[in-house]
């Protein structure tokens, strides 16, 4: 079936369910950068007889950023990148060595 598409307004994008998929537990996730602009992304479960491959996909790395972007806001959390020591010492000069303030 076919929709026209009136002026001003989006198509809705038509989602094909595959019911035979199954849900699956992950709680591990291994992800590995290429110099394409490539990820490798695999998730797995443990479980006492050892480290189970759930599922592995390949996607862009900005494809990875925009799914990054949906999980915090999600989940509500946005991580900060933590300073690296060099640039703390250099914002910071009160702080010591051990990263404490005196």
């Amino acid at each position: 079936m076919t929709h026209k598409k009136e002026p001003g307004k989006k198509q809705a994008v038509e989602l094909h369910v595959d019911r035979s998929l199954k849900n699956l537990w992950v709680d591990t996730l291994h992800l590995a950068g290429r110099k394409d602009n490539m990820c490798l992304i695999r998730l797995s479960t443990n479980l006492p007889e050892g480290l189970y491959e759930q599922v592995r996909f390949m996607t862009s790395k900005t494809l990875l950023k925009g799914f990054v972007d949906l999980i915090c806001s999600t989940i509500n959390y946005y991580p900060v990148k933590p300073q690296k020591k060099e640039q703390k010492e250099k914002t910071n000069p009160e702080e010591n060595a051990t990263g404490t303030l005196q």
